[in-house]
């Protein structure tokens, strides 16, 4: 089971360029979870995304490597060693991972506003669209929302934007994908 959990929203925006079309592995799993945004792929579990986008594109799953079920850190591929070096269609894996992200914004006709915004991951599994630089990524995933939100909604491929440099506590690996 994975536990997703947002204290308090902020809107993000997706910046950042589209990743090059280069027609290998990393392309083919980002294509297959880019083409089922706002599906529910297989049971809307997170691991299952990268289940079904890995092998869609003929690389190895967790199963491969013999790490399944909840009491296991998956592995989906080659380790990557630094947050540069991902690229889209590389697999993060999440586990006890706090992120707590501080926002100032200017007023109009003065002032400032700051707003938090508070993630906790016990276990959870994204597929990497684009990396925006500085361990901050877009990526798809599913399972994912707000505390209480509906859970037909929190189960359908979503895109959005974490900062991995606002990261307080846990682990997180970024894995390539490998062929079969």
């Amino acid at each position: 089971m994975v536990r997703f959990i947002v204290t308090l929203a902020l809107a993000t925006s997706a910046i950042g360029a589209e990743p090059a079309k280069d027609g290998g592995l990393g392309e083919k799993v980002r294509k297959f979870a880019k083409d089922n945004l706002g599906e529910k792929v297989d049971d809307g579990e997170c691991a299952l995304l990268a289940m079904r986008a890995l092998e869609s594109a003929g690389a190895k799953t967790t199963s491969d490597f013999k790490v399944t079920g909840e009491v296991g850190d998956y592995v989906w591929g080659k380790l990557v060693e630094k947050y540069d070096d991902a690229k889209p269609g590389d697999i993060i894996q999440f586990r006890d991972v706090k992120i707590v992200s501080t926002m100032v914004v200017k007023q109009p006709g003065g002032g400032t506003r700051t707003s938090t915004r508070s993630q906790t991951m016990t276990q959870h599994t994204a597929i990497i669209s684009a990396n925006l630089g500085k361990g901050k990524f877009k990526v798809l995933e599913q399972n994912v929302g707000l505390p209480g939100a509906d859970e037909k909604a929190r189960k359908v491929v979503q895109e959005n934007t974490i900062d991995l440099g606002d990261k307080t506590e846990g682990k997180v690996w970024i894995y390539r994908p490998v062929a079969k």
